[in-house]
């Protein structure tokens, strides 16, 4: 299992089914939708967490394997 702490929160990566940015001029949120998820309603990340997380998972994604 892959978790990362976001603010207060901790996400086990591997759950990710995908995910959605919304940028607004300078300001920008993340939705997280989780895979198995019964009524898959995405988390919402507002603007520090959000830049913080997708930060993150654009350094993941170019990581050599």
């Amino acid at each position: 299992m892959h978790y990362v702490r976001i603010g207060k929160r901790a996400l086990n990566l591997d759950s990710i089914a995908y995910c959605e940015v919304q940028a607004w001029q300078d300001e920008m949120s993340v939705k997280v939708y989780f895979a198995g998820s019964a009524n898959n309603t995405p988390l919402v990340f507002g603007e520090g967490e959000a830049k913080e997380l997708w930060k993150y998972l654009e350094y993941i994604a170019e990581k050599p394997v």
